[in-house]
């Protein structure tokens, strides 16, 4: 009897030893000499083109105008999706992590770009401007919770904060309750943001099989599925949202 109770308090005691490493398991860098490439596009493959919403501005409409587009629903006439952020959902090797900040730009009282991927590695920073001649603050936050609240009273000024969670960011402005960005933050370099013509391309890749994930503020997240990289090819994938 004695002797089971002591197995089970061993087993009981390494279980959350092999969870802590599990979750502290890091990206590896390599050298990928001959990697391959995942592109592709992003498009709505629907029946009804879902239409931009149009924002009323309650104030700064000498600088900004009465109305901006939300720029939630980019959607050209061939349907192709820009601002969908694409992305290898389990990798765990590969180049390496590119060490530049992620610029936010409050300008004409809306941030630039409106969607942004970061990439967190040790001194990786995001870097907050404003180019307006009016106060703004940007207010960020991952799962409801805030990671920094910095305020720019002055056109020209710029603030740096370094990446220390990863996650889809919000970012938003207190004084502008219509300002709305995201920043999708990873511990690795395979992500990007489709362009206007929906377009994207992840190189360097080690060949393999991955995941491949696309998300986007209206539609949400989809997974495209597994993907084969084999040296030296590129491998074509759509992102289709419904």
């Amino acid at each position: 009897m004695k002797k089971m109770m002591y197995m089970f308090l061993v087993v009981l005691l390494c279980f959350p030893t092999v969870t802590f490493a599990a979750k502290k398991a890091k990206y590896e860098v390599i050298e990928v000499a001959n990697g391959g490439s995942i592109k592709g596009k992003a498009v709505f493959v629907g029946a009804t083109v879902p239409k931009d919403e149009t924002l009323t501005l309650t104030s700064e409409t000498d600088l900004c105008g009465k109305t901006l587009p939300a720029r939630k629903y980019v959607i050209n006439g061939n349907k192709e999706i820009k601002n969908v952020v694409v992305y290898l959902a389990d990798i765990k090797s590969g180049k390496k992590i590119p060490n530049e900040p992620v610029v936010i730009n409050n300008i004409l009282c809306a941030f630039e770009p409106h969607v942004a991927v970061g990439f967190r590695v040790k001194g990786n920073k995001v870097l907050i401007k404003n180019s307006d001649p009016v106060f703004h603050n940007t207010h960020t936050y991952i799962k409801g919770r805030t990671t920094f609240n910095l305020g720019l009273p002055d056109k020209g000024t710029k603030i740096e904060k370094a990446l220390r969670k990863s996650g889809l960011m919000s970012v938003k402005c207190d004084s502008h309750p219509w300002m709305l960005g995201y920043v999708y933050i990873f511990k690795h370099p395979y992500a990007v943001v489709t362009n206007e013509n929906g377009e994207f391309s992840v190189s360097d890749i080690p060949p393999g099989s991955y995941e491949v994930k696309a998300w986007h503020e209206g539609f949400g997240e989809i997974s495209l599925g597994k993907v084969t990289v084999d040296a030296g090819k590129t491998a074509m994938v759509n992102a289709e949202f419904k």
